[in-house]
């Protein structure tokens, strides 16, 4: 009996871009749009220093993880532009 090949699933990547102050390292980073909105302008370096952190949601276990994780899993077989190609989990019966 032959099973039909499953598709494996493309999870987006989201992209969070942080606003580090790397003269006081006691103040809470922001994402960029809220920086923005408090000073009123865009970071100035060398204060300031915007990371970009890429994020994603794991179809496994919904947990979120960088996507720099996704190497370490065995289901993961490549990324794609913007996006996490993954093997399904299989349904194993009792």
């Amino acid at each position: 009996m032959r099973y039909p090949l499953e598709m494996p699933r493309m999870t987006p990547i989201r992209r969070i871009q942080m606003v580090v102050d790397v003269e006081d390292p006691m103040v809470p980073a922001l994402p960029l749009s809220e920086f923005v909105k408090a000073f009123g302008k865009e970071p100035e370096p060398p204060r300031y220093r915007v990371l970009t952190i890429e994020v994603l949601v794991c179809p496994e276990d919904g947990n979120v993880v960088l996507a720099s994780e996704c190497a370490e899993c065995p289901r993961f077989l490549r990324r794609s532009g913007d996006y996490i190609i993954c093997v399904p989990s299989r349904v194993s019966s009792p």
